[in-house]
């Protein structure tokens, strides 16, 4: 049987649903000044629909030539153009299997698959967490309006991105891992290869803690992503895809590459500093500082049946967002399942004031980094900051014993 509501679960709904609200009339905003679909809205998926769409018009050894993706994005917006210029399809060939079904409709109808695709990633998380967390009828709300009234999850589904491939491998992983399945934990790992910066900081941890059977899964998984690629990009391709990676490294503020803008470290520094030696030498610092808090934080056995696991996983997560060399807003859809680890972590994590203030202004400042930026740059960036800090604070706390 339902208890009564509770006053503070009702004024967590409220809060919730005045972001929600707001996401709302920014669709609304968006879709009367685009009627069209592609200018704000759904502008990063033309790089998502370019590399399948050549693929399945048998341009797949081309997928990486910019010349070659220039010329088909031109034909795919005509009579429009790309006010912006090119924004290149540049991710790893193990993304093709996922975006090839997409494909093969034009590409309007394809954005709005995508877009229910994306939703139902969404709420797959979120139900796999409200079940393997085990919330009551009230939390179950809680975590679901959290979610979707997160304006990263908007920016996401609105820009046709991909990050939510992530979210769901992770969750995926997280679960597995809970219920001592470590071989589908690595296979649902497989899915952040689309996006392998964003996979380092848990390769090295499972790398230093010898998780032989998630790093098998892993590598099996990615094989199943990459190898029926071959047939349709070719070694010419794979190799195609390592020189635009490499290229891209230095590209600053053009092919939709704006490191100022970002919400990590390098973003941070920049706002700070500028791109001088000072601004590096603090790169380097936080880097160093937040790859000893991870070892700090992963120090003793692996365990992912004690309390402080949920806690690792969230402080890696965070860690890995501030880290990660490419990172912008709709990236930061990965929040929701360290929000909700640290949320509902057994024991809670750090005063429950503190935590609840964070948790809250994490599902506010993303929505207000547009237009509140500072020296430092966007107001997620300390605010990750903080929960890692009150993360290490928890695990200070449940130092692993010899017997465990």
């Amino acid at each position: 049987m339902r208890g009564r509501l509770k006053r503070s679960t009702l004024l967590l709904w409220g809060y919730y649903i005045v972001l929600l609200v707001i996401c709302l009339l920014l669709w609304i905003r968006l879709l009367r000044e685009n009627p069209g679909g592609f200018g704000t809205i759904a502008w990063d998926y033309i790089a998502n629909y370019t590399g399948p769409s050549m693929v399945v018009q048998g341009q797949g050894r081309l997928v990486y030539d910019l010349d070659a993706q220039t010329r088909w994005q031109t034909m795919l917006l005509y009579p429009r153009h790309a006010g912006a210029g090119l924004l290149p399809f540049r991710y790893p060939p193990t993304i093709l299997p996922i975006l090839l079904p997409f494909a093969l409709v034009p590409l309007l109808p394809s954005y709005a698959l995508w877009l229910a695709f994306s939703l139902a990633i969404a709420l797959a998380c979120c139900l796999l967490l409200q079940s393997h967390l085990r919330l009551d009828w009230q939390n179950r709300g809680t975590l679901l309006l959290a979610f979707l009234s997160f304006y990263p999850l908007s920016m996401h589904l609105w820009q046709g991105q991909t990050a939510l491939l992530l979210l769901l491998g992770f969750t995926l992983a997280y679960v597995a891992w809970r219920g001592g399945m470590e071989l589908w934990a690595g296979v649902a790992l497989a899915l952040c290869s689309v996006k392998p910066t964003l996979l380092i900081l848990l390769l090295l941890v499972l790398l230093w803690k010898r998780r032989w059977r998630t790093l098998a899964g892993l590598a099996g998984g990615a094989a199943a992503l990459a190898l029926p690629t071959l047939p349709l990009v070719g070694l010419r391709g794979w190799w195609g895809f390592v020189e635009l990676t490499v290229s891209s490294l230095g590209w600053n503020d053009i092919y939709g590459n704006f490191p100022v803008t970002m919400h990590n470290w390098r973003a941070f520094t920049l706002r700070l500093l500028g791109p001088g030696t000072a601004g590096t030498v603090l790169l380097a610092i936080l880097s160093l500082l937040s790859l000893a808090a991870l070892v700090w934080a992963w120090r003793g056995p692996w365990s992912p049946d004690q309390p402080r696991f949920p806690r690792q996983i969230a402080l890696t997560l965070l860690l890995t967002l501030l880290t990660s060399p490419h990172l912008n807003l709709h990236d930061l859809v990965l929040w929701l399942l360290a929000g909700a680890l640290i949320a509902y972590a057994d024991p809670p994590p750090g005063p429950r004031g503190l935590r609840l203030a964070l948790l809250l202004l994490g599902s506010l400042a993303p929505a207000i980094s547009a237009v509140i930026g500072g020296p430092g740059g966007p107001p997620t960036v300390p605010l990750a900051a903080g929960m890692v800090v009150l993360l290490l604070a928890g695990l200070g706390q449940s130092l692993p014993t010899r017997q465990e």
